[in-house]
């Protein structure tokens, strides 16, 4: 790890928008992006992560920048190749692949179908489901809803569909959390129906319990990164 080489962090803001500067240099993004926050609520909330450092830089502590360094290096400047991800996701979203298993077939369709309804209704994206793992295709009307509601969005919310999406595998779970639909507990359950339902009946591992608790930390941290993005915290 680096060593902490600053020794106080503030925020400017201007006309552009909130910057965050360690001993007054313009704190940049890993990519040397200008990392110009968009309300003085998440840039005081990433300062804070900075502040807290101490003798050496631990970026594992620091998740809300990492988040928004992402936007700046990845989502803005590839935005049409994020967007073509998630039309990808939304083309083979898990909740289109329900269990050959009747118990598990069950769970599901008491779980997932009423999102299905809700993408059907809400986003005019009916979806065809089938058993078993084999793929389908779905409707272009449909991809063409979904892609149309990811572009809804602007980079910053974009960043945080896309790394919600990236854990759960699920693009209309994901639309469903953005537009305050269900929270991240919500999400987690929904989205890993199935491997839940596996260590019910057989039993876990303590590798797959961390794997779980990592993916439901990440999705604290996006949901906490939003409520300050919208002025919510």
């Amino acid at each position: 790890m680096k060593k902490r080489f600053y020794k106080q962090v503030s925020v400017n803001s201007d006309d552009a928008g909130h910057h965050i500067l360690l001993d007054g240099r313009l704190l940049r993004s890993p990519a040397k992006g200008q990392l110009c926050l968009p309300n003085a609520g998440l840039a005081g909330a990433i300062a804070d992560e900075w502040n807290a450092q101490t003798e050496e830089i631990d970026p594992a502590k620091m998740p809300l920048f990492s988040l928004a360094a992402t936007v700046v290096d990845r989502v803005t400047p590839q935005r049409p190749d994020l967007v073509a991800e998630m039309r990808a996701f939304g083309g083979n979203d898990l909740l289109c692949y329900w269990a050959d298993d009747t118990e598990l077939a069950s769970r599901q369709a008491i779980i997932w179908q009423p999102w299905l309804n809700w993408a059907k209704d809400r986003l005019r994206a009916p979806l065809e489901v089938t058993a078993g793992i084999m793929p389908i295709s779905q409707p272009a009307t449909t991809i063409a809803a979904l892609e149309s509601a990811v572009e809804a969005h602007g980079d910053w919310e974009l960043g945080m569909l896309h790394r919600v999406v990236s854990l759960c595998g699920s693009l209309v779970l994901g639309l469903a959390f953005m537009r305050r639909e269900m929270d991240q507990k919500s999400l987690f359950a929904t989205a890993f129906l199935d491997e839940l339902w596996q260590s019910e009946q057989w039993g876990t591992d303590f590798e797959a319990e961390d794997r779980r608790d990592f993916i439901k930390g990440e999705l604290d941290d996006v949901a906490r990164f939003l409520a300050l993005l919208r002025g919510e915290n």
